[in-house]
C-alpha cells in the first residue's frame, strides 16, 4: 500500500458521519426509547469509539482492496456485509452485560447496522466523487 497517495480526509470525513448518526440513535434509545443507563454497551462514548474504529478499519480494507483485487467495490461490499453479520454476534455477549434487556439489545444491533450504511455509503460516496473529479 502506497501511504503517500492516501487520502487521510476519507476516513475522517467517513467517522465524523457514521459517529453523528450512531450517537442520534444512542440519544433516541435513552431519551424516546429509555434504555437502562446501566447498559455499558449502549453509551455514547462506547458507540462513537466503535463506531470510529470500525470507520477506519472500513477505509483500510476498501484501499487495501482497491490496489490488489478486480472489482474492488464489489468485494469491498461483500466483505462490509460479512463484517456487519458477524458483528451481531458480539451481542450474543452484551446479553450478559447489567441493564440489558429487549430494547437495549435492539437499540444496540441498530447501531451495528447505522455504522455499517453510514460508513460504506459515506466511502463509496467520496469514492465514486473522486472518479467523476479525474
Amino acid at each position: 500500500m502506497d501511504l503517500d497517495n492516501l487520502d487521510y480526509r476519507k476516513p475522517l470525513i467517513t467517522d465524523i458521519g457514521a459517529v453523528i448518526a450512531n450517537l442520534a440513535v444512542v440519544a433516541y434509545a435513552i431519551e424516546i426509547v429509555g434504555t437502562s443507563p446501566e447498559f455499558q454497551p449502549l453509551t455514547y462514548g462506547a458507540v462513537a469509539f466503535v463506531t470510529a474504529i470500525s470507520g477506519i478499519g472500513a477505509w483500510l480494507v476498501l484501499e487495501l482492496k482497491k490496489q490488489y483485487v478486480e472489482n474492488p467495490y464489489e468485494k469491498f461490499l461483500k466483505v462490509a456485509s460479512f463484517v456487519l453479520i458477524a458483528s451481531w454476534v458480539t451481542i450474543l455477549y452484551a446479553v450478559e452485560e447489567p441493564g440489558a434487556g429487549m430494547n437495549e439489545i435492539a437499540m444496540l444491533s441498530l447501531t451495528h447496522v447505522v455504522a455499517a450504511v453510514t460508513t460504506v455509503s459515506i466511502l463509496l460516496k467520496l469514492e465514486f466523487e473522486e472518479k467523476l473529479l479525474e
